[in-house]
């Protein structure tokens, strides 16, 4: 299926429900310089199998990143332009970015960059990395502190999903899951209710595709892109900035930050939603939801709200429905902090 997906004045057609080998072949790549940007992992499970599609009049060439989510650093930029100086000017390029988050922002910003005459398309192989194509919010970040430091919108000519490479990452389905949890978060209680029912417990997570949430997920991006990227970001992004934050991986603070903004919004503005609830079926889920004891929940608070002032956070008054933004206040984190605290002794029974 192919949609035509615009924010603003950008546009990018979607095709999905379609494999990668269908959608290359119904393109004419004869007589092109293809520059394809992957993670280490993606090149090794698809160069061959991409290769195959790509004509003997065609020349390729990969710029393989490290399967870090933050490979959108200033060092792997760098790297990058380096990379395509060998490439002249007036041959038209096809930029080809497939993998995860990163790599969909490096390889967007460099396209939007550079001076070759190019052409760009995408090739999320996760839903969250999808999902991260459809914001066309693309970020380079300083890979010490995790600050982003350069930032451009920018529309791929392609997005080509094919769920079932999303399907077989098997190991990432906990944290694709979170992307649609974010949506209903965010835009529609009555979606975050449909994936309770859908993904009961693990085993279902496992064996069930997201396939059939895909539509539902391009038409949230398409209306609160932006509002959505934003849930959760300062209190993930804090994280990084507190010391003993390397404990958690980059997922880990990625679900927290969603779970310590949900809960924080509940506390601050007494919302009319079971946390507890919604807690016991993560778990079920298999998330670790205890947080490392070597992390200062003091130190993290004063992150969380020195990032918050920078971008203030998005206030729901419901949930599926924001408005406003303002900055938590220490004492609000400090009852948050209590609150999440209190909720998993009560479910683990201490």
């Amino acid at each position: 299926m192919e949609v035509s997906y615009q924010k603003d004045q950008q546009r990018t057609s979607v095709i999905y429900g379609e494999t990668v080998a269908t959608m290359m072949r119904q393109e004419d790549l004869s007589n092109r310089q293809i520059l394809i940007c992957g993670n280490q992992r993606y090149y090794d499970l698809y160069a061959d199998k991409l290769a195959q599609y790509i004509p003997d009049s065609s020349r390729q060439d990969w710029f393989i990143t490290t399967n870090h989510r933050y490979c959108n650093d200033m060092g792997n930029f760098k790297e990058f332009v380096h990379f395509i100086k060998r490439f002249p000017k007036q041959e038209e390029i096809l930029f080809i970015g497939i993998g995860n988050e990163g790599v969909i922002e490096l390889t967007s910003f460099l396209h939007h960059v550079s001076n070759l005459n190019s052409r760009l398309w995408l090739i999320p192989v996760s839903i969250r990395s999808f999902a991260q194509s459809l914001s066309f919010d693309n970020q380079i970040f300083l890979l010490e502190s995790m600050d982003p430091v350069l930032r451009v919108k920018e529309n791929a000519e392609y997005i080509l999903f094919d769920h079932t490479l999303a399907d077989q990452q098997t190991t990432g389905k906990m944290v694709d899951l979170l992307s649609f949890i974010r949506c209903g978060i965010v835009c529609e209680h009555a979606f975050l209710q449909t994936l309770y029912t859908s993904f009961p417990n693990r085993q279902l997570l496992m064996q069930r595709s997201f396939s059939a949430f895909i539509e539902s997920l391009i038409h949230y991006y398409q209306t609160e892109a932006g509002t959505i990227s934003r849930f959760g970001k300062s209190f993930e992004r804090a994280f990084f900035q507190t010391e003993n934050g390397h404990l958690l991986s980059n997922s880990m603070k990625n679900m927290f930050g969603l779970l310590l903004e949900l809960c924080w919004n509940i506390k601050a503005s007494d919302l009319d939603f079971n946390f507890k609830n919604f807690m016991i079926w993560l778990m079920s889920l298999g998330y670790p939801l205890v947080l490392p004891e070597q992390i200062s929940l003091g130190e993290y608070g004063q992150q969380v709200i020195s990032l918050a002032k920078e971008i203030p956070m998005d206030q729901l008054n419901e949930i599926g429905v924001t408005g406003g933004q303002r900055v938590p206040t220490e004492t609000e984190l400090i009852e948050t902090f209590k609150y999440y605290q209190q909720l998993l002794d009560e479910i683990r029974g201490n």
